[in-house]
């Protein structure tokens, strides 16, 4: 059924052809959804916004917005603006933060633009794991591998040591070094446990040339976790519990 809604949602984007990616990819989130309500939601790295005036529309009793420090002074004239009780602003690093690990599990945690900036990016999938409760969905966008042999490619491409005429090239700045793979980030997915993984059309529906620089995914947290995965299993390597 989710798959079906999916879909539907692809073809009335792809047929439309213009307009905010983000919103092509909040309204397939509300198809995945279906009739669920989420309680809790965190997003992270909330920009300009958009997606927090988007996120409310779901009507969650918390929407917790978390953003690096040094951020608020950017991000105070549309906070000001939108003016919900339902906003929580967290001020932190979602990766090393202890206040971020305090907070109580989320219902639905939307990522869009974030995860190419973290070297850690495995790790960083594993820490949206940790952050949803156990039938919690995720939303996760990023930019992906320019380089046109590596986009089909299950692989990471580093941009090391930084090469100015190429970053110009590639139309990303300096402190940006790894750069995924659509499928190392489904990878990334799967590893860590996630289920139902969802691949969005929300870049096609605007052009052809943004969906080959940036992809994303909807997936959920299982309710209960699968047994025998090689890298959540006992005994095995569990990515990101490294002491």
């Amino acid at each position: 059924m989710i798959r079906r809604l999916v879909r539907r949602v692809h073809g009335r984007l792809s047929a439309g052809g213009t307009g905010d990616y983000r919103q092509h990819l909040f309204d397939e989130l509300k198809a995945y959804l279906a009739n669920e309500v989420p309680r809790r939601v965190l997003e992270i790295g909330p920009k300009d916004g958009k997606d927090t005036v988007r996120l409310l529309e779901l009507r969650p009793e918390r929407l917790t917005l978390v953003d690096l420090p040094g951020r608020e002074e950017s991000n105070d004239p549309w906070l000001r603006a939108i003016a919900s009780p339902a906003v929580e602003y967290v001020s932190a690093n979602i990766m090393y933060s202890d206040r971020v690990q305090r907070l109580d599990p989320f219902d639905l945690v939307w990522c869009t633009g974030v995860l190419y900036h973290n070297p850690e990016q495995l790790r960083m999938v594993r820490r949206l794991y940790d952050l949803l409760r156990p039938g919690g969905v995720l939303v996760l966008e990023s930019a992906t591998t320019r380089n046109p042999r590596l986009r089909g490619q299950n692989c990471v491409e580093i941009l090391f040591p930084p090469d100015v005429e190429l970053k110009k090239k590639y139309h990303v700045s300096l402190n940006i070094n790894h750069l995924p793979s659509a499928l190392a980030i489904r990878s990334w997915l799967q590893m860590v446990g996630f289920t139902d993984v969802q691949p969005s059309g929300c870049h096609r529906a605007v052009s052809k040339a943004l969906a080959r620089d940036r992809a994303a995914y909807v997936a959920r947290r299982p309710l209960t976790a699968a047994e025998g995965l090689y890298y959540t299993a006992d005994g095995g390597f569990v990515i990101g519990k490294a002491l």
